[in-house]
This record gives structure tokens, sequence and C-alpha cells, in this order.
């Protein structure tokens, strides 16, 4: 009688043959011979995962825990599937009762650490890294793991421990990118623009190190032929339309719609019928101001109703002043999808060019925007003000970013190690908590109320400085329910005629809803957090003198 490891074996020949589907049946009759059987289970669930069916490997890998719940194994495999599907925070839970039986184990540590890391439970990454490294400090994927993890805590330590990565793992795009970006951080321009000229050269197709190469050279000052590299790779032979989708992207991002336009014209010739290329010309001739051109192009794409079509026909019918037909599309994508940002921000607009009482309904309602004094002493304030003030030395202008003439923090600011961060962020939560509080109560039909009692955390941190000059320029943040920020250093001429450096809220970009104007102007003041629904538009007036600093952040539902 055939044992359960022997009918393995038979089913991941066939695999390996190519028979997946012979593999497939194989497997089935051994499960239903030895149901009991946690290795023959978690063999199973490998199948399945190196075939791409991450639902069915989890369901395995999770079966085969419950028979045999000290099976380190099938933990760290089934942690592996939960981050192949983003999630994260159940896998490093997964993981934890595993200790006692994993705390030799190198791999345990590592796959524990990256599932806190992208759990943004960094601190306690951190340690399970630590573990990792000292069972097996020459492990290739633990450098790697290790380089990404000190990377995104800033750690001073990050540079060598990606050279140590590097070392390890030769020829790695990935951690060469890594290795831009800290040589960045630190200052260390000009060699973080070798890193990503030479991922440039070597792997021209790789649309990420495009555009960080794009970024550094435009930290550098090379502002006029930034993107100049993305014009030889997309003319040459191979090239596809991911390209140009990314050249459209960095042009977009420095606000320089016409040069988008002309470059997805471009590959529009080649791909006429390609759907992105399409949807992306569209939006970048609605920001070039030639709307009608730009629904001459989705006029011609009628038959996609997706999401992202239909989002995109509100806003061009918005910039053409139809607020009813626009509202008509959007209410298509709230139907699918009733927590959609960008789609509501829009809706409002048409709401308010129509007059329309759900205005006051989704943005009026006490409450909703709100500015709360940070329960922070002076002397916090000031230590927490100069942190900032450092870290943003080596700080750029970001590409594809609300900041225009400032520098912007790289990464997530609260990743980080230093106690005034964890200060800060546990003053942010308790503000958080005071405009809970004022909220109206719960509504399943809003797009934040419906969320007004649930768990809230923070995604997403950074800090922006403007310095003698600059403004934030309206936008929405699509990924959060609420958005924030606070202020750290604000210019005296705030208290001039016309606010400047004020923040404006429900103030559409311009050419997108001619006629309206900011619903709220809230005026900065130090140690002061404003927080409002992530469907609200907002940007700031300019500044002309003096130091404008804020931190902010995206609040989205702890899951």
């Amino acid at each position: 009688m055939s044992s359960a490891q022997t009918l393995a074996m038979a089913a991941n020949q066939l695999a390996q043959q190519g028979d997946d589907s012979g593999a497939e049946a194989a497997f089935v009759q051994a499960l239903a011979a030895f149901p009991d059987d946690a290795r023959l289970a978690n063999s199973a669930g490998n199948f399945h995962f190196k075939a791409g069916r991450t639902d069915r490997a989890l369901a395995l890998f999770e079966r085969a825990l419950a028979l045999a719940p000290d099976m380190v194994e099938a933990g760290v495999n089934a942690a592996i599937a939960l981050g192949r599907v983003e999630q994260h925070a159940r896998a490093a839970a997964l993981l934890a009762p595993l200790e006692p039986h994993g705390a030799n184990n190198a791999g345990y540590w590592r796959v524990r650490a990256d599932s806190q890391r992208q759990a943004r439970r960094w601190a306690e990454a951190s340690i399970s890294m630590e573990r990792a490294v000292a069972l097996d400090p020459a492990n290739p994927r633990t450098a790697r793991s290790r380089a990404r993890l000190s990377l995104e805590r800033h750690d001073p330590a990050a540079i060598p421990h990606l050279e140590t990565a590097l070392t390890l793992n030769r020829g790695d795009p990935n951690l060469l990118f890594d290795y831009a970006q800290a040589l960045a951080i630190a200052g260390r321009l000009s060699e973080a623009l070798e890193c990503t000229t030479t991922l440039v050269t070597h792997v021209p197709g790789w649309t990420d190190g495009l555009k960080l190469h794009a970024e550094l050279r435009w930290a550098a000052g090379d502002r006029a032929r930034f993107a100049d590299h993305f014009e030889g790779i997309a003319a040459a032979q191979g090239a596809s339309p991911s390209i140009y989708l990314a050249w459209a992207e960095t042009l977009d991002g420095v606000d320089r719609p016409e040069e988008s336009t002309a470059a997805l014209a471009r590959a529009r010739r080649l791909w006429p019928d390609e759907p992105a290329l399409a949807l992306a010309e569209a939006v970048s001739l609605g920001e070039a101001g030639q709307a009608r051109e730009a629904q001459t192009v989705l006029d011609s794409f009628s038959a996609l109703q997706t999401s992202e079509w239909m989002t995109a026909r509100g806003r061009n019918l918005l910039r053409l002043g139809d607020p009813l037909a626009a509202e008509a599309a959007l209410a298509a994508v709230l139907a699918e999808a009733p927590g959609d940002v960008a789609a509501w921000a829009l809706t409002d607009l048409a709401w308010r060019m129509t007059g329309d009482d759900r205005h006051a309904w989704l943005h009026g309602q006490e409450g909703l925007v709100r500015q709360i004094a940070l329960p922070l002493t002076a002397e916090e304030r000031s230590e927490t003000t100069a942190l900032l003030d450092q870290l943003h030395r080596h700080s750029a202008m970001p590409i594809g970013q609300s900041v225009k003439d400032g520098s912007q923090t790289k990464g997530a600011l609260f990743a980080r190690a230093e106690p005034e961060l964890a200060r800060l962020e546990a003053a942010l939560f308790a503000a958080m908590e005071d405009y809970r509080s004022g909220l109206p109560k719960a509504d399943p039909r809003h797009p934040l109320l419906a969320h007004r009692d649930a768990r809230w955390a923070i995604t997403g941190s950074w800090s922006i400085r403007l310095e003698g000059q600059g403004h934030h320029a309206a936008h929405i943040h699509p990924r959060g329910v609420l958005s924030s920020a606070s202020y750290w250093l604000v210019p005296d001429e705030v208290d001039a005629p016309g606010g400047p450096g004020w923040l404006e809220l429900g103030n559409p970009p311009p050419g997108l809803a001619e006629g309206l104007g900011p619903l709220h102007a809230i005026k900065p003041a130090e140690g002061t957090l404003a927080l409002f629904p992530s469907t609200l538009y907002h940007g700031t007036r300019p500044i002309h003198r003096g130091t404008r600093m804020t931190v902010a952040y995206d609040i989205t539902l702890d899951i």
C-alpha cells in the first residue's frame, strides 16, 4: 500500500513533467486516501502555490496547520501565501503562536519579519529580523529582507545592509534600486544616479527603474532633460506600451501634460487599440485643457465600462460643464464600489454645480472638518520640529505629488525609529479619537461616516517643507478615509490679506469645475492638526516668504 509521501512524490513528479491536470488529480486522490496527513496537505499546497492558485494553496496550508499546529513549514508557507494576497497582518498573527516551535528556524523569523514589516509593525519586524540574522547571517534571502526593512525604517545601517545584500545577491535589480534610494536619502545623489544609470542601461524595460532615474535627475536639478532617457528606450525595438505609460506618468507628475500627451500620441500610433494607452491619453488631454479631444478618445472606447473608465468620463464631463451626465457616469462607479474616494469627490463637484442638497449630506455636516490642538508640550513640539527640519536636509521635491516648489520626505515617516516620531504618532491617534467623538452618527451610505466606529490606521505618512515659496496643488488621497495636515512651522505671512499658506478644502483643480471655490479655509497654526474627509479636494494658497512645514498622513481602516 502506498504511503502519503509516496503519493505526494508521484504527484510532484507529474507537475515537474508539465502535467498540471494529472498532478492535480493525483493530489486529490492522495488527500482522499490520507485526509489527516499534514505533510501531504502541505505538499499539495506547495503544488497549487507554484501553479498560481493561491486561494487553494492557502486552504491546504491551513488544513496542514489544523492537523499539526506545531508544523512551522506549513505556517511559513501560509504566511507567504497570505502575503501574496496582501493579508500581511493576518500572516503575522498566524505565525506568532508558532514561535516556540520556530525559535531556531531562521526562515521562520525572516518570513515573520517580512509579514510584520508589510503590516506596518516595524518595531516588531526589527526584533524578528535580528533573530533571523543571528541564526543565519550569510543567508541571501535574509540579507535581502533585512536591507528592505532597514531602508523603510531609515536605519543608519541601511546602506551597509544593502551593500551586504548586494554582495550575497549579485545582479539583483531590486536591491540596486533600493541602494539608489538609500544613497539619495543620505545625500549621495551622484552615486545614486550611477546606480539608476546601471538599471536603465541593463534593465531598460523595467519602468520602476526608469521612473526612479527620472526622479533622481529631477532632484539633481536636471529639470529640462530629466526624462529624456525614456525617449531612447521607447524608440528601441521591443519597447512596450508600459514604457510610454511610465514616461507620460513621469511628465504628468511635474505638470507637463502637453509633453505627456505628445508621448502618448506616439504610442497610440503604434498601438491604436490598446485601452490603457487610450485612457491615459484621454486623462492627459483633459489635464492639458483639451477636454473635447479627450471626450473623443473616451467615446471611441464607449464599450469599456470599468470604474477607471467611468471615473475618467465623469471627470471629463465636469470639464465640459455637464454635471448631470458626469453624475450619471460616477453613479455607475459608486454602485460597484461604494467607497470609491475619487468618484465621491467628483460627484460632490457635480452636486455643487447643480445645487443638489446631497452635497450638504456629504460634506456639509458639522464635525466633518476640524482643527485640533495636539496633546504635546512646547518642548515636545520643539524637539519634533527640529527632527523634521533635519530630515528635510536631503529631501527634494517629489514627482507626482501635490507639493510644488518644496521638499517631501521619502518613505513612511512613522516607520522610522526616532522616539520623537513615536510620540507624535501617539498624539495624532489621540487627536483622531477627539475628532471621532465629534462626528455625526454613523451612516452606512456615507463614505466616511460608514466607518465612524471602525478601527482606524495610519497608512502613508510624510513631511513637506515649503521654503520661501511654493504650495500644494488641489488633490485628493484616493486610498484614505480621512486626510490630514499637522503644522510645525508656519510663516508670519499667514496673517496677511488673502491668507498665504492657508489650507483650502473643496476647491477643485483649475478647469475641473469652473465657478466653484473653497468650502473651508483653515489658517495653519503650529501644534495643530486639521482632519477632513478624503473625498474633499484640498490644496494650499502659495506662500512668498518664510517656512511652512507640515506632517500629513492617510487614515484608513485597520484590517
